[in-house]
């Protein structure tokens, strides 16, 4: 708890140059990741195979037919463009927002970039889940998970579908978030404020950065 407090108060206490430097390279970070997990995810949705004249080929596309195909570089295209998306939100709030003079048009901006986070985390992450487990995946009620051990449900046999496993992942995925969300909101709130007395400012060194005791 005190690591984040301490995180918050520095980042209301960075230079404008050290903000504008962090931000503009997670931006530019940012979108290249999210252009590269898109365009990976784009060539692994083809086929790896087509079904003609009686018999399954090998489905050739133009001149990017080594890009891997199939449900794994897929998540592995969305998790990039999803790291991408966050590098971009936090790039453009230290850069427009962050220890700036907040504005109606700056006000404005960032509800916008809270709304782009919040429909990123809330439905397009969740969405995507279902859809992968759906269909990649195949995590269908036909299909048993586990079955549950006799000895613990009075001797009855419970088997657990694929199906159940998919929801109750992406149940504890939405509860988790109403507990992190407004955690995050409360705790940046700190941002700005004066450090309470007795609590050191961290010294900068040089360099620009922050330096941290070390044990003797």
């Amino acid at each position: 708890m005190r690591e984040t407090e301490g995180f918050m108060y520095r980042l209301g206490e960075i230079s404008d140059r050290q903000r504008v430097r962090i931000g503009s390279g997670l931006l530019v970070l940012g979108t290249l990741a999210l252009a590269l997990g898109v365009f990976v995810v784009h060539w692994a949705l083809y086929p790896e195979t087509v079904f003609v004249n009686g018999e399954f080929q090998p489905y050739v596309v133009d001149y990017f037919n080594w890009m891997p195909r199939g449900w794994i570089p897929k998540t592995a295209g969305y998790l990039i463009a999803f790291a991408g998306s966050q590098f971009m939100v936090v790039g453009a709030a230290l850069v427009w927002i962050l220890n700036q003079k907040m504005t109606w048009a700056r006000a404005a901006f960032a509800a916008f970039v809270t709304w782009v986070e919040f429909v990123i985390i809330i439905a397009i992450v969740p969405s995507e889940w279902l859809n992968l487990a759906q269909t990649d995946l195949d995590w269908s009620s036909q299909r048993i998970a586990f079955t549950i051990p006799p000895w613990l449900v009075l001797g009855n046999e419970i088997e657990v579908s694929f199906a159940v496993l998919k929801d109750a992942i992406s149940g504890a995925y939405n509860t988790s978030l109403l507990v992190i969300i407004p955690f995050i909101a409360y705790k940046l709130q700190e941002i700005g404020k004066p450090r309470p007395a007795g609590a050191e400012k961290a010294k900068i060194s040089p360099y620009g950065r922050p330096l941290v005791k070390g044990d003797s």
